[in-house]
């Protein structure tokens, strides 16, 4: 079983990462495998950081980019890795050891890539600012992908459902989100509008899809994207995610981190520290941390609402 980022006798502290020269618009954490995990912190200034998901210290960065990363996603066995880049390009790399495998490029700046390996395939999804959502079959690199209009503006964010490779769900500028099935890639399956969206995470642990917008938290159905709950928010949200276990989910609202409890939106946490706005959070695959990553160009592990009251009882 893998540790916690913040074991049980330690004094749940936030943990600070620095090392990235400009803003960090988004984190991945990989799956546990063989009893450790990791995240990779996006960045714009070209070089992701692979980090171990336990202690926050760095392991290794990425160079090969010219432009902005703005997001990245492990594979399952979090061997491989796939980058989102300002450079008009998506990049596939050896996680072990920092090689780049493979380049697509792309007419425009690519905001999101995903990766599944459903069904013994895999597959590559990426958000491009062209209004297009593109699928790659990794293993034929060479082959054309396919490529959906998926919106009337670009794309922020394309996610594959967990257990369906052909299932994907985008979100764009234009406000609105989709089911795809790329058998029938015409026409989306559903849609679903939300007012001033500011992004959208898919948790597959929980199989629901987080979107943030302006003033609220909103959880989408992903069988037909309908609205499962909807919580208002008082102050500007820029990004939410949900914790693997389901019961608490975060959102970065300007300077601050609050966590909130996912069954009656009540306010559980507010972490203060972060010098610029908060542009991604995302939780461990222990449910006992999430991170967050901001304009300041750090990267924060916080410990849970949970975590801190269990410290403050037993310290009673």
């Amino acid at each position: 079983m893998s540790k916690s980022a913040f074991a049980a006798d330690d004094d749940p502290k936030v943990k600070v990462c620095s090392g990235h020269s400009r803003p960090v618009p988004h984190i991945a954490y990989s799956g546990i495998v063989d009893g450790s995990y990791w995240f990779v912190s996006s960045c714009l200034d070209g070089k992701p950081h692979l980090r171990n998901g336990e202690t926050g210290d760095w392991v290794g960065t990425f160079e090969g980019h010219k432009g902005a990363v703005w997001m990245s996603c492990f594979n399952r066995a979090a061997t491989h890795l796939v980058t989102a880049s300002g450079d008009y390009s998506t990049k596939i790399w050896n996680a072990l050891d920092g090689s780049e495998l493979q380049t697509w490029p792309q007419p425009h700046c690519v905001k999101s890539a995903d990766w599944s390996e459903a069904g013994g395939a895999s597959r590559v999804v990426t958000g491009c600012m062209d209004k297009f959502v593109r699928i790659y079959d990794v293993a034929r690199p060479d082959a054309e992908p396919i490529a959906i209009e998926a919106h009337s503006n670009p794309v922020k964010t394309a996610f594959f459902h967990i257990t369906d490779l052909n299932t994907v769900y985008s979100a764009g500028t234009d406000n609105v989100v989709k089911k795809w099935d790329l058998r029938t890639p015409e026409q989306p399956v559903n849609t679903t509008e939300i007012a001033d969206l500011t992004g959208m995470e898919y948790s597959r642990d929980c199989d629901i899809l987080i979107v943030a917008s302006k003033l609220a938290v909103t959880f989408l159905n992903t069988a037909d994207i309908s609205i499962v709950r909807q919580f208002p928010a008082t102050e500007e949200i820029e990004c939410a995610a949900l914790s693997p276990s389901g019961e608490v989910y975060a959102v970065g609202s300007k300077l601050k981190v609050k966590e909130y409890d996912r069954a009656s939106g009540t306010e559980l946490q507010v972490h203060r520290g972060h010098h610029g706005p908060v542009f991604t959070v995302q939780y461990a695959p222990t449910s006992t941390a999430f991170a967050s990553g901001s304009e300041d160009g750090m990267v924060r592990i916080w410990p849970t609402s949970r975590l801190l009251k269990q410290a403050k009882e037993q310290a009673a």
